[in-house]
């Protein structure tokens, strides 16, 4: 039976926050995944009716280095008959992704906002097959980083090992396998980095037919603290394929859950008129005046979104105000220092889970621990606010695509 003192949303958002029960473990991949299966299936049983069924999956670009931790982690938890607000009861699967944990995901998932993949050009020839840069964007087509596409191919042909569930076998190829499935749900839920790559996936599965045997209207996404990926296009196809399902407050279905004071939910758009509400632009004066780092921060991040020549657009989402700080910070480090709980802290907040310290945080186990530091500066956004940068300058007009596309965000109160 669902744990009755949570409801679908909150456990699907505990559930995107374990993928990251290893995010503070530094280690080869063997021990990381060894110490991902110790921890993992554990932290999931204690959410009642839970368990885990596919993965959990590490991934690493240097799976030798002892000094770094994993770059993707991933799994698939199945429940028999997860309880829905609506008083639907439904075999519910949901597919979590790890936030960012390692200079890779820095370099490559996050920064990598300067050059862009066609979507359906790159699906065309599978999404197990590597993404390649489009160096001359065409107007009218789905683009999304070149990062976001090369973590999302990470993911799809991530196939867990021997010791996990369902051994050797693919994301794709997994959910191709179900048979006709007309009443189970599949929800993929991330945090941070996990929503980007999370929402993305889902919606790559959706175009290349991996979910046949379901409905397509039984494909949910729960992302939250995410930045946008895409374009305007990408945007509009996401709000298609995954229309918003309305609820109160954070009991919503297809929208990014976004704390207005969180910065990394400000990344990628260049552009205020056509994204007011989540630019880059914002996130210099969210706590009180501007820092002159992090403004040069932020005009980095701006070039490098420039250098793709598409405009970043958010996908869909509900909207609410975190606290504010009670003192406006004045140095780099007071700024971080309260980034890191307006990315977190207001969210489990907002959605009303405590925060999972019991599983997430790293005991001694033979393996080496991240600083805080190292932690927080491998955060998509936060990791640009390191590097002086240059600026850059220009806007266009609001269109009215851009316009309609905002309407479906809203506003709600914490």
């Amino acid at each position: 039976m669902s744990d009755p003192t949570l409801n679908a949303h909150q456990q699907v958002f505990r559930l995107s926050l374990f993928a990251n029960i290893v995010r503070e473990i530094k280690g080869d991949l063997d021990s990381i995944q060894i110490e991902l299966e110790n921890r993992l299936p554990v932290a999931v049983n204690q959410v009642p009716g839970w368990k885990v069924v596919w993965g959990p999956v590490a991934w690493k670009h240097k799976p030798d280095d002892t000094k770094t931790g994993a770059d993707h982690v991933s799994f698939v938890a199945r429940h028999p008959n997860l309880a829905y607000s609506n008083g639907e009861e439904k075999e519910t699967y949901v597919f979590a992704v790890a936030g960012s944990v390692s200079e890779y995901n820095w370099v490559i998932n996050n920064a990598r906002v300067d050059s862009v993949v066609d979507l359906h050009k790159w699906l065309e020839k599978g999404i197990t097959t590597a993404p390649k840069r489009d160096l001359s964007p065409s107007l009218g087509n789905a683009y999304i980083s070149y990062g976001t596409a090369v973590g999302v191919y990470r993911l799809a042909t991530a196939a867990p090992p021997k010791t996990a569930g369902s051994p050797g076998v693919e994301l794709a190829s997994y959910w191709a396998s179900f048979p006709e499935s007309p009443n189970t749900r599949v929800i993929f839920a991330g945090h941070s980095l996990g929503a980007a790559l999370t929402s993305t996936l889902a919606l790559s599965l959706l175009e290349s037919r991996a979910f046949a045997k379901f409905p397509p209207s039984n494909i949910l996404v729960y992302p939250s603290a995410g930045p946008a990926v895409g374009n305007i296009t990408f945007a509009r196809l996401f709000a298609n394929k995954f229309p918003k399902i309305s609820g109160p407050r954070y009991e919503v279905w297809n929208c990014m859950i976004v704390n207005r004071l969180d910065p990394v939910s400000q990344a990628w758009c260049t552009l205020k008129l056509i994204s007011p509400e989540q630019n880059l632009d914002n996130i210099p004066t969210l706590y009180g005046e501007p820092i002159k780092e992090i403004v040069s921060g932020v005009n980095m991040g701006k070039v490098l979104a420039a250098l793709s020549t598409v405009t970043y657009m958010p996908i869909q989402a509900v909207r609410f105000h975190g606290d504010p700080p009670a003192t406006s910070p004045s140095t780099q480090k007071e700024f971080f220092d309260i980034v890191w709980y307006q990315h977190l802290e207001e969210y489990l907040k907002f959605i009303g889970i405590d925060a999972p310290e019991s599983q997430l945080l790293v005991k001694d186990a033979g393996v080496g621990k991240m600083s805080n530091e190292e932690v927080t500066s491998c955060e998509p956004v936060i990791a640009e606010l390191f590097v002086l940068p240059k600026t850059q300058e220009g806007a266009v007009d609001a269109t009215e695509d851009y316009k309609s596309l905002q309407a479906l965000s809203v506003d709600v109160d914490k």
